[in-house]
């Protein structure tokens, strides 16, 4: 309990304020308790059945493609599987258990025990970067009650399913030890469930393969291989003209157009012929001020076209920022916050490359890692500190 020197002639008055300061540490001393992850995980249960109630679970829209593609497996069709939807093929074969039973709406369910697990995973890395289960135990409560992640998993789209699967990932690669089976089927399974997760578990697995290295080299080697890895995804061709004409035309939200339709002359097929031919067209310095439009769009929780109420309530999640920058700074010689801000930052860069999303699901798969650098802001016991 924090004593504060107070003065004061009521003893009412004094008693009062010591209660006061003393419920916050008790509070977060409940955290350390065997029977906190049940409570945290029944409040989950309480959130998602309130955002059930309030939207459903969604399997229209989007979800029907996925859906789509996995009743074609089922029916031995592999044509979209292999090609279209290759680069979302591990989300598709999770739906066809589902699909199978003419149930598809049931994902929901695999996807809520998957995020459950994602989140006690997210606990493990913090209690071994920070040294203390009631940070591990918090940061699980934070995410497992931050709206903005948990909605997706009412929605049969890929954003809970890769979130999850990153999550449980990154937990086992930044294990002590060399990385086993387990990591390399994770990190397939990531990478054929959205492409930017190449951008999660490239950098990881540098991250891995290169600890016994001296320190020197191997920051050179997670760096450079990790900005490798974002140029080589840049430069893929045969990207479709729909998810290239964002770049072309300067938008930074896409499907929002701000400048004049510039596809009709641009014949590039990558992400870099795209942003080389608007800044043909403009300046370098239009495209940096684009690029930080799109970033401070990409981690903005508020949307013009939300309700007053749903961004005054969202705004809460702008107070893990600055702790997620106390955290990184704090611990900015500990390995694992190292490879979390490395990914944090490729993701950003190909943000501002590219566009950002009307609904902010480019958000989903990061906030976790905002949690897990927010979570590390507070003093660490040395003697759990992994190397840098």
């Amino acid at each position: 309990m924090l004593i504060i020197p107070f003065h004061s002639s009521n003893s009412t008055e004094c008693a009062t304020l010591l209660l006061v300061i003393d419920q916050p540490s008790k509070a977060f001393a409940l955290l350390a308790r065997p029977a906190a992850r049940w409570v945290i995980i029944g409040l989950h249960l309480i959130l998602l059945l309130a955002l059930v109630l309030h939207f459903e679970v969604l399997v229209d829209k989007e979800a029907l493609k996925y859906v789509g593609c996995a009743q074609a497996v089922l029916e031995g069709e592999y044509a979209d599987l292999t090609g279209n939807y290759l680069k979302y093929g591990s989300y598709v074969l999770f739906l066809v258990p589902f699909v199978a039973i003419g149930a598809p709406w049931l994902a929901f369910f695999a996807q809520m025990a998957l995020g459950v697990l994602a989140a006690l995973a997210m606990g493990k890395m913090v209690r071994r970067s920070s040294g203390s289960k009631r940070m591990g135990n918090l940061a699980m409560a934070v995410l497992l009650l931050c709206w903005p992640v948990q909605f997706w998993v009412l929605a049969l789209y890929t954003e809970s399913f890769f979130t999850s699967v990153v999550i449980l990932f990154m937990e086992r690669v930044t294990r002590e030890g060399k990385a086993g089976p387990l990591v390399y089927l994770l990190g397939l399974i990531a990478v054929f469930a959205r492409p930017v997760g190449v951008l999660f578990v490239g950098p990881a697995l540098l991250w891995s393969w290169t600890k016994d290295l001296s320190p020197v080299v191997r920051r050179y080697v997670r760096v450079g291989g990790s900005f490798a890895i974002l140029l080589l995804a840049i430069t893929v061709p045969h990207i479709e003209r729909a998810q290239l004409a964002p770049i072309v035309e300067g938008q930074v939200i896409a499907g929002l157009p701000e400048g004049s339709a510039a596809m009709v002359q641009f014949t590039g097929t990558t992400i870099a012929s795209a942003q080389l031919y608007f800044i043909r067209n403009h300046s370098v310095g239009q495209t940096l001020v684009l690029a930080v439009r799109r970033v401070f769009s990409l981690y903005s929780v508020h949307r013009s076209w939300y309700s007053i109420l749903h961004n005054v309530l969202s705004s809460v999640w702008y107070l893990l920022y600055p702790f997620a920058l106390f955290g990184l700074w704090g611990g900015r010689k500990e390995g694992t916050l190292r490879l979390v801000a490395l990914v944090l930052l490729v993701n950003t860069i190909l943000i501002g490359l590219t566009h950002d999303e009307w609904s902010g699901r480019f958000l989903v798969p990061l906030m976790p890692w905002i949690i897990y650098l927010a979570a590390n802001a507070f003093p660490r016991k040395q003697s759990e500190v992994g190397p840098a």
